[in-house]
């Protein structure tokens, strides 16, 4: 459809807001918004979408007015020029994510579906299991960018831990891969002040917090 300066421009007439946008190449977050304090919309889409229709762009500016906004036609857009990203060739990780009691695509798809708009393209899995069950914090799930894999550790398939957590966890997880690891004054952060306050968003975050540190 357009060049970049053309989206840029068109983006910005339909949602009614300046934008600042960059054309990534990232496989993982089709698309990602941060409002700015002058009023604007820092906006990260795919190079993809700019071959993407009128309909295409006037539903990312309706979901740009509107986060609750529904993106069926993007969606599809994704699917059907899947071909159009480029990832480097690397052996796929061997993946197992239904459990005894908790499956973890299920519980990912609904994730991606509320939170992220369906715009994640990861992979989820439980890790390998082990004969002595060690709980950590930082340990519950891991993000690997390399691979667009999430592994969530195996101890936490059981009876006795609620649906809400391992959500929870998830979710964790997938904004590591929407947001990435942040630079600031030089440093990396990957829990930075934008993701502590993403994740507060997760509707069980006070259950979950409650959960580990008592429960758990």
């Amino acid at each position: 459809m357009q060049r970049s300066g053309a989206l840029k421009s068109f983006i910005e007439k339909a949602a009614g807001v300046p934008i600042d946008l960059t054309i990534t190449d990232n496989s993982k977050s089709m698309l990602s918004l941060r409002h700015g304090h002058k009023g604007d919309v820092h906006v990260r889409i795919h190079r993809m979408f700019l071959d993407a229709g009128a309909a295409v762009i006037q539903e990312i500016a309706n979901f740009i007015k509107n986060r609750r906004n529904k993106t069926p036609l993007t969606r599809e857009f994704i699917r059907e020029n899947h071909s159009a990203i480029e990832i480097p060739p690397k052996r796929r990780a061997v993946t197992s994510s239904e459990g005894k009691y908790h499956n973890l695509k299920l519980i990912y798809e609904a994730i991606n579906e509320e939170y992220f708009n369906g715009q994640l393209a990861l992979d989820i899995t439980w890790g390998r299991r082990q004969t002595k069950t060690v709980y950590r914090k930082r340990r519950l799930g891991s993000y690997d960018s390399t691979g667009s894999l999430i592994r969530i550790h195996p101890a936490l398939d059981k009876s006795n831990v609620p649906r809400y957590f391992i959500e929870y966890v998830v979710y964790h997880e997938m904004l590591h891969a929407a947001l990435g690891i942040q630079v600031k004054n030089g440093r990396r952060s990957i829990h930075g002040r934008e993701f502590k306050r993403r994740e507060r968003l997760f509707r069980d975050f006070d259950r979950a917090d409650e959960f580990l540190k008592y429960k758990l």
